[in-house]
């Protein structure tokens, strides 16, 4: 089946409707580019579901008090005596209106 043709119509029953779409979609199949977003979004699932099961968090549950500043440094946000020097650039640039 070419690119953007349609089939359509009924099959007398499940069994030769399936037999059907699973003939159209292994001619389609081919056509489909590797990085078509369907397949992202399937590895994607497939992969939280995968950490679910091994009972992991996913990265966006994970605490990360890590922060970079606009002077390359990387510091920890909840840490005082790393953090107060690394505000107060940030609070210059906010003045300056150059903070991103």
């Amino acid at each position: 089946m070419e690119p953007g043709t349609w089939r359509s119509g009924i099959a007398a029953t499940f069994e030769a409707a399936r037999e059907a779409f699973e003939t159209a979609w292994s001619e389609l199949q081919p056509n489909i580019p590797d990085n078509a977003e369907w397949r992202h979004d399937r590895d994607w699932r497939a992969e939280v579901a995968a950490k679910r099961t091994r009972g992991e968090k996913l990265d966006s549950e994970i605490r990360n008090t890590l922060m970079r500043c606009a002077c390359g440094t990387t510091f920890d946000r909840w840490n005082p005596a790393e953090s107060y020097p690394h505000r107060a650039i940030t609070a210059v640039q906010a003045a300056n209106g150059t903070h991103r």
